[in-house]
């Protein structure tokens, strides 16, 4: 059974390495109500759809 990519859960150690930002950021983002990636809450845990990162990161200007 093949999961579709765009559906994938990913967890607070994978979003800080797509960001590059550390965990404390995100949460104190999260706390603050300006992170820009909306979080799904899973039991306790927090988690974010790989397809909003992905909308984001392609939303963001490019640097050159």
């Amino acid at each position: 059974m093949k999961t579709n990519i765009q559906n994938r859960l990913l967890d607070i150690k994978e979003i800080c390495g797509l960001l590059s930002i550390k965990p404390q950021t995100v949460y104190n983002q999260l706390a603050s109500g300006t992170f820009p990636i909306p979080t799904r809450k899973v039991g306790r845990m927090l988690r974010w759809h790989q397809q909003d990162v992905n909308h984001y990161l392609e939303s963001l200007p490019v640097i050159n």
